[in-house]
């Protein structure tokens, strides 16, 4: 007889945000195919449908859903749900964004919204995968959405350039992933993240799971941008579309580091000081090597770029703490993260001049008081991502610190404080070149798109916002953060 296959039962109302964003998408495909439709309405449906997967994954969070589906492989729990909540309002900000961005050329609009909503479910993939498979299915859907994103403009030497040397150290940092996952497997047995754990004895712990979750170290390493796995992120933010460096800089860094998280604080406890150690030499290494590089920068998206970098390594200190409150601190920090950074990127494209972006430093000056509202919001985003009461980066900041004193990991806090201080010199410096430089050329601006300002005034709300009122940040954080 043969053996009978047993399908899942699945409940579907508990993937809704996932289904929600594949049905988007195919709205979006199929209303790109008719000439008559403008495709700027192709971003207001990928708006529309992100909002609703948000107000679902929200529902799906306030009513505490802890299950697994597909034979255990997909989690939906608040950890996953909550990093959905970062991914979209992070998708939604971007198109926000790109629909002045792009303008109203047509040609660059169709499958420019079908990839972010790719790329996002892709992330989402990443945080609810409880199996290492799933989480490597969803880096490669998030990412091949991305290295396409990248080089978008192809007209543009700059994008091309760009979208090619992140796809091909992309594919040597998934082949790294793989091969981790493989000799995890060969040492444990198994590849479910919650199996890894259970099958981690004495005899487990031989070179070749070490070697495995160095190999995971390297690929998780070059996806959220860590020192030494970061030489592409300068390159490529500089090279690619504005909005696209504001995605990437955002929500697959939260993506790669909710696996990451998962990954060792859940499937590797077993082995915390061994990993730990290292993860603390990077953080520090990180911090260090963004911070004083984007010093040296003239071209504020390679400034952002190393600034990026550099706020890999507070994260990371989080997740060196190795307990609950690095844990919750950690994803705190990439909420904040993603809405300032957004919002910072979003600044640089309001600066755009008649004669294209304004992207050299030099270029902002004047700049606050012959755009004030420009100034303003440039200015918020700066000083939030330094770290300065009363916003959110503050408050990011704050916790991050607080949970490596609580473990006793004294030497990362001093180190970061000292690189808090010195990235508080190359942000603020724009801020001076805005109010007290005098400009060398008059350029003429172009007017303020609607759409842009409202994403921008979004952001500037959530981080004033988290900022004065953290508790409507700290308090749901700490109710999913991982043990």
């Amino acid at each position: 007889m043969p053996s009978e296959i047993n399908i899942p039962e699945i409940d579907w109302s508990l993937i809704m945000p996932s289904l929600v964003i594949v049905s988007t998408m195919l709205i979006v495909l199929i209303f790109d195919l008719f000439d008559a439709i403008s495709k700027r309405v192709l971003g207001l449906i990928t708006i529309v449908g992100t909002a609703i997967a948000l107000v679902v994954s929200v529902q799906l969070l306030q009513a505490g859903t802890n299950e697994t589906q597909f034979n255990n492989m997909f989690r939906i729990d608040g950890y996953s749900l909550f990093f959905n909540i970062i991914f979209l309002i992070s998708t939604i900000l971007v198109v926000l964004i790109s629909l002045s961005y792009l303008g109203r050329d047509d040609r660059k609009q169709g499958p420019y919204y079908l990839l972010i909503l790719l790329a996002t479910l892709g992330m989402m993939l990443m945080a609810a995968g409880n199996e290492l498979i799933i989480v490597f299915l969803g880096l490669e859907l998030m990412s091949l959405s991305l290295y396409v994103l990248a080089g978008y403009f192809r007209d543009n030497p700059a994008s091309s350039e760009a979208g090619m040397k992140y796809l091909l150290l992309g594919a040597f940092a998934s082949a790294f992933f793989l091969y981790g996952i493989a000799l995890i497997y060969g040492a444990t047995g198994t590849t479910s993240i919650p199996g890894i754990a259970e099958n981690l004895t004495a005899e487990s712990k031989s070179p070749l799971l070490f070697a495995g979750v160095f190999l995971l170290i390297v690929g998780f390493g070059f996806k959220v941008a860590i020192v030494p796995f970061h030489q592409w992120a300068p390159d490529v933010y500089e090279g690619a579309p504005t909005t696209i460096a504001a995605f990437i800089s955002a929500g697959p860094k939260a993506a790669g580091f909710a696996a990451f998280l998962r990954i060792f604080m859940e499937a590797l406890p077993a082995i915390t000081p061994e990993w730990n150690i290292v993860l603390v030499v990077l953080a520090m290494l990180t911090m260090t090597v963004g911070n004083v590089i984007a010093i040296a920068q003239t071209n504020i998206k390679r400034m952002l770029a190393y600034s990026s970098i550099a706020h890999a390594g507070y994260v990371l200190i989080g997740l060196a703490a190795a307990n609950k409150a690095g844990t919750s601190s950690a994803i705190m920090y990439l909420l904040i993260y993603c809405v300032m950074n957004i919002g910072a990127f979003g600044a640089v494209i309001l600066a755009k001049t008649a004669d294209g972006e304004s992207l050299t430093i030099s270029d902002y000056a004047g700049l606050g008081f012959k755009k004030p509202l420009l100034g303003m919001l440039m200015s918020l985003m700066l000083l939030s991502l330094a770290g300065f009461p009363p916003t959110a980066g503050f408050v990011g900041k704050f916790y991050i610190f607080k949970s490596a004193v609580e473990a006793g990991h004294y030497w990362l806090v001093i180190v970061g404080a000292i690189n808090t201080a010195i990235a508080a010199f190359y942000y603020l410096r724009v801020v001076v070149t805005m109010y007290m430089r005098e400009p060398e050329d008059e350029l003429e601006f172009n007017p303020y798109p609607a759409t842009l300002v409202i994403g921008l005034v979004l952001a500037a709300i959530g981080v004033l916002l988290l900022g004065i009122l953290p508790s409507l940040i700290v308090d749901p954080v700490n109710a999913i953060a991982l043990n």
